[in-house]
């Protein structure tokens, strides 16, 4: 990872503006969290067992909860979702955009799953520029042959125009 991605720490006031979108998107990200918690409640309080069910609910949770963190670092460190589009395209050999309509889901779906571990990392001590340098390519790969992905059927009709590598 490259310097670029480090910042100071943010200081002073946050405006109103500020203030009012932070308020709303853990609202309403707390809201879904909280729904779903209620659903799992309600449907273990009926006495399903299903474990299907519970697999689809637990799935959904984790899928928020993943959302939470992006939404709670990326106002600490804003500058990190571009450092991870960066990282990706550097990996890639081509932008997303030159790379056609697949190149670009997988480079921007890869970007969002880098910028995650590095908030996950960031919990747990582990700053960006501690994970090997081979990480963003990593990713990349995973995301380019990742069956659920690929298989997908909107991703599945996609078509590239441009050349990757």
């Amino acid at each position: 990872m490259t310097d670029s991605s480090k910042q100071p720490r943010c200081d002073g006031n946050l405006s109103h503006e500020h203030v009012a979108l932070l308020v709303e998107q853990f609202t309403g990200q707390t809201n879904r969290i909280a729904d779903i918690t209620a659903m799992l409640i309600k449907y273990a309080h009926a006495g399903g067992k299903d474990w299907e069910t519970y697999e689809r609910i637990l799935d959904h949770l984790a899928r928020e909860s993943i959302k939470l963190i992006q939404y709670g670092r990326g106002p600490l460190q804003p500058d990190m979702e571009k450092a991870a589009r960066v990282q990706i395209e550097q990996a890639a050999g081509t932008t997303a955009r030159q790379g056609g309509m697949r190149e670009h889901l997988h480079q921007r779906t890869a970007a969002s799953f880098l910028a995650t571990v590095w908030f996950a990392g960031h919990h747990h001590l582990v700053e960006p520029d501690d994970w090997p340098g081979a990480l963003p390519a990593t990713v990349l790969g995973a995301i380019r042959q990742a069956p659920a992905i690929n298989n997908d059927p909107t991703v599945r009709n996609l078509r590239d125009t441009g050349e990757t590598r």
